[in-house]
C-alpha cells in the first residue's frame, strides 16, 4: 500500500464523521452560498458592550441591525450606556467596518472560502460535532485572519471561529484573541456570540463582547 494510499486512510479516520477534508470544505462553501440565497432578509439587535479595569463600569450600546440581500444594512443605535467617547472609538468603527465589508468587492475579498484561505485540516471535534480547520490569509487585508474554524458535521455551516486579526490594527494593540459562535435559527445559521480580549500597550487588557438578539427573518420559497 503506497504513503499516498496511507495518508488518505489515516486523514478520513482522524476526521471521524468520514468526509475528506476537500469535501468538507467544497460542502460550506457551497452551504454559504445557499443561505446567502434563501436568507434574503433579516432583522435583529445586539448588545456591544465593553470592560476595563480603568473604566468605571461598563460601556454597551444597543444597537438594530436591518439588512436585505445583496448588500444593504442599516444600523440604528437604540441605547447607549457609559462613555460617549469610547463608543465613537470602539463601537462605531466596528459598525463601519462591517458596512463596508458587506459591498463588494470587500465582500467577495473577506468570505471565509478557499479563494481567500488557505486550510489545513487538524482534527474532527466530536464534543462539538465539526471538523476543526486552521486557516491564513492568502492575501493582505486588513479584514482577515488567522486561527481555526469548525464546521458543522451534518449541515457544513461555520459553528465558531477562533483567532486573531491577520494584520494589528494599531501600533497600541499588542494582540487580539477573538471568538465568534453561531447557532442554528430554523434553516439558517447566525451570529449569537462574540468575545475579544485585545492586550492594550501601557493600558493592559481590555474585553469586548457582542451578543446578538432577537432575531427575525424573510426566507425565499
Amino acid at each position: 500500500m503506497g504513503v499516498m494510499m496511507l495518508s488518505t486512510i489515516l486523514l478520513l479516520a482522524m476526521a471521524g464523521a468520514g468526509t475528506p477534508p476537500e469535501a468538507v470544505l467544497a460542502r460550506m462553501e457551497q452551504w454559504t452560498a445557499q443561505q446567502q440565497r434563501l436568507l434574503p432578509s433579516y432583522q435583529g439587535r445586539r448588545r456591544y458592550f465593553i470592560t476595563h479595569p480603568l473604566l468605571n463600569g461598563e460601556t454597551s450600546a444597543l444597537v438594530e441591525e436591518r439588512f436585505r440581500t445583496p448588500e444593504q444594512k442599516q444600523f440604528q443605535i437604540l441605547e447607549r450606556h457609559g462613555l460617549r467617547e469610547l463608543e465613537d472609538r470602539v463601537f462605531s468603527p466596528l459598525l463601519e467596518a462591517e458596512l463596508e465589508t458587506t459591498h463588494d468587492p470587500q465582500r467577495a475579498a473577506t468570505e471565509i472560502c478557499r479563494r481567500n484561505y488557505s486550510f489545513r485540516f487538524l482534527f474532527h471535534d466530536p464534543g462539538q460535532g465539526a471538523y476543526v480547520f486552521e486557516i491564513e490569509p492568502r492575501t493582505s487585508n486588513p479584514y482577515l485572519f488567522r486561527g481555526k474554524i469548525w464546521v458543522d458535521e451534518r449541515e457544513f455551516a461555520i459553528r465558531r471561529i477562533e483567532g486573531e486579526p491577520a494584520e494589528r490594527p494599531s501600533v497600541w494593540v499588542r494582540s487580539t484573541h477573538f471568538v465568534h459562535e453561531f447557532a442554528k435559527f430554523g434553516n439558517f445559521w447566525l451570529p449569537v456570540r462574540h468575545r475579544s480580549e485585545v492586550d492594550l500597550l501601557f493600558f493592559g487588557r481590555a474585553r469586548l463582547g457582542i451578543d446578538y438578539l432577537d432575531y427575525r427573518w424573510e426566507a425565499s420559497q
